[in-house]
């Protein structure tokens, strides 16, 4: 049986949580990012989430991770977000700690049915949308939900945005 976009893992996962959850898809591009994807989508970035990862750089248990989701738009302030987590040493994951850490490649990246459970942050601006496109778990898949559809992640809100985003709200 061929795989569709129905069988993306945010879609799967969205919809048994009882959300709606459409799926979209797009021509992926490597390194294309939230700008590439709303363009060939027909949205605003703002309205594109992206999927971070974060981690202290230790390994085995020492190790601590963490998501942060934020607005295609805009940057996370490293400061801001080692506040909100605790952790005071935090850098970008590399690829394959990202992979390793949430079970998807970038360019895929979702908060939902992680491979490793961590805490996810989430710019609570977020929230202020009608509708939001999260990458599904597949390169080039999209789904369109409900901000209140960020729930199933049970991240944790706050103000994350760096100050020199080109746009704030």
């Amino acid at each position: 049986m061929n795989k569709t976009r129905e069988d993306a893992p945010a879609i799967r996962l969205l919809r048994e949580a009882g959300f709606e959850a459409t799926p979209m898809e797009y021509d992926y591009v490597e390194r294309g990012g939230t700008r590439d994807a709303a363009r060939k989508l027909g949205v605003d970035e703002h309205a594109v989430v992206k999927s971070l990862v974060f981690d202290n750089g230790a390994e085995g248990d020492a190790k601590r991770a963490v998501m942060a989701l934020t607005h295609g738009d805009e940057r996370i302030s490293m400061h801001k977000l080692q506040r909100i987590s605790g952790i005071h040493h935090l850098l970008p994951a590399s690829p394959e700690t990202a992979f390793e850490l949430t079970g998807y490649r970038p360019g895929g990246i979702c908060p939902f049915g992680l491979k490793t459970p961590m805490p996810v942050f989430m710019q609570e601006t977020l929230l202020d949308l009608p509708t939001l496109y999260i990458n599904a778990g597949e390169r080039g898949v999209v789904a369109a939900i409900s901000p209140r559809a960020l729930s199933a992640a049970s991240p944790i809100s706050g103000d994350l945005s760096s100050e020199s985003s080109p746009r704030r709200l």
